[in-house]
């Protein structure tokens, strides 16, 4: 069995694997196919971005139906063939009745994603295929130049037939959206 050295983890992990490890350990890591995903933390602005688009849609999120908005949740994609899971920047799901359950893919209505240089390939194809993959609805990614400022937010939407995303918008100047609810919000209160 071979190991991710840093961590002395195993390559692969199932989900009863996953669920045994220690909560410091198992915030570090991600599991893809089966595969662990060590994930390093983001810098302070991309940080920031995230918080400030999570409150963002806290305060604009409706009494009814019920969701809920976290940041660095565990959603869990699939069980099977190989346990699957991603830990977006923020995640608007319906309410589940047990408050600390893991959501599913089913859950979920909008995953954001905010993206830096050295994480847009994954974000833009690895990820979005595999959220795409997973049926969920919505998927939104506020791109980051390496300075801290914000390129753009590209906001896609799932394509029921093919299971793909389509590009809904590409916003320059703040992340303008309808659906899971109305949030409206420009770059510089996100960056400043």
């Amino acid at each position: 069995m071979s190991v991710v050295p840093d961590m002395g983890l195993p390559n692969t992990m199932s989900e009863a694997e996953y669920a045994a490890l220690p909560e410091g350990v198992a915030r570090r890591i991600e599991v893809v196919h089966g595969y662990v995903i060590v994930c390093e933390s983001p810098p302070p602005q991309h940080q920031q971005v995230a918080r400030r688009l999570a409150n963002t849609f806290e305060a604009a999120r409706p009494k009814e139906p019920c969701t809920r908005v976290q940041m660095e949740t565990d959603v869990v994609l699939w069980h099977v063939p190989k346990y699957t899971f991603r830990r977006p920047d923020v995640v608007v799901y319906r309410c589940k009745e047990d408050r600390n359950a893991k959501p599913e893919a089913s859950d979920v209505l909008l995953i954001v994603e905010v993206s830096s240089p050295s994480t847009e390939r994954e974000d833009l194809v690895d990820k979005m295929a595999q959220y795409a993959a997973a049926g969920i609805p919505a998927y939104l990614v506020v791109r980051m130049s390496v300075d801290g400022d914000i390129i753009d937010a590209r906001e896609f939407h799932l394509d029921a037939a093919t299971y793909q995303y389509r590009v809904e918008a590409l916003m320059e100047h703040g992340v303008v959206l309808t659906y899971p609810f109305k949030v409206a919000v420009p770059f510089e209160e996100l960056v400043e």
